[in-house]
């Protein structure tokens, strides 16, 4: 097993902008790094391990490990390996020796060469801002200035395993959620498991629930689809949601209590901060 080793380079300033490309409402951009050729890369708060997809390591001639067997959002059985890439660069931070795990990312149901995950995450401050549609990577001895002189909505960042998550929810003013984790690789609205969406009614038999296909890394799933009137948080209340349970399957949104919101809803919101060092979700209405 390879050591993960990951460190980030900061420009003198301490933080990096970068474009944000927000279509299908996931946070993509763009980086520089071996091959010599742009790559698209997917900060994903949803993901603990770093990832690469497997073609393009091996077109980079990366050192590749035994493969293994490990778990997505929608499968127990992915294939994988890990492996070091040397470098990449986001606008001025510079990720150096990116401990990455290497699996097939082709059936993602959108272009991503590279997924940023907990391991480096964790080492900066993450801005943000749906409005403009920019990132902003802060070194987290920094703090966010910019932002904390805003009239924000703070609130307490928890961790679900490695996701970044909001505890005590309320959803429908009945259904207490103990964690909801921020996933910033996902388009969707409210994610439930399916022993909290059975409490809510999300069932296919239930009259108002509609079937759907969801897509995700490795492959894709039936999808129940519904609208709660309220998800709440503390004093802060977001109305008519759009909430979703995985079908029959597997994978870690079929364990019990998980709950997940995603970028349908995080982009109500000017601009989204997470501070995991400090442990803050900062909320711009």
């Amino acid at each position: 097993m390879l050591e993960d080793r990951t460190k980030l380079a900061f420009p003198d300033k301490g933080q990096t902008t970068i474009p944000l490309l927000f279509e299908p409402r996931v946070l993509r951009c763009l980086a520089a790094g071996p091959g010599g050729r742009p790559l698209t890369v997917l900060l994903d708060t949803g993901t603990d391990t770093s990832a690469i997809d497997l073609g393009l390591a091996q077109r980079l001639g990366l050192r590749l490990g035994e493969f293994g067997q490990g778990q997505s959002a929608t499968s127990d059985t992915v294939c994988f390996t890990e492996t070091i890439l040397p470098w990449l660069r986001l606008g001025d931070l510079t990720f150096l020796n990116l401990f990455v795990l290497a699996l097939d990312l082709r059936e993602a149901p959108f272009h991503v060469d590279i997924i940023l995950g907990y391991n480096v995450l964790c080492q900066l401050i993450l801005h943000i801002d749906y409005a403009k549609l920019s990132l902003r990577l802060s070194h987290p001895d920094l703090g966010d200035n910019e932002s904390l002189s805003l009239s924000l909505i703070t609130l307490p960042l928890t961790f679900f395993d490695h996701f970044p998550a909001i505890p005590n929810a309320i959803l429908a003013e009945t259904i207490h959620l103990a964690t909801v984790t921020i996933d910033t690789g996902s388009n969707g609205g409210l994610t439930l498991g399916p022993d909290l969406a059975a409490q809510f009614g999300l069932q296919r038999e239930a009259e108002a629930v509609k079937l759907g296909q969801g897509a995700g890394f490795t492959g894709s799933c039936e999808v129940l689809h519904g609208c709660a009137s309220s998800l709440r948080f503390g004093s802060l209340v977001l109305r008519d949601v759009a909430v979703d349970s995985p079908g029959a399957g597997a994978g870690d949104l079929r364990r019990e209590g998980r709950a997940n919101i995603g970028n349908q809803l995080l982009a109500r919101f000017t601009a989204l901060t997470l501070d995991y060092g400090r442990k803050l979700c900062l909320l711009q209405p």
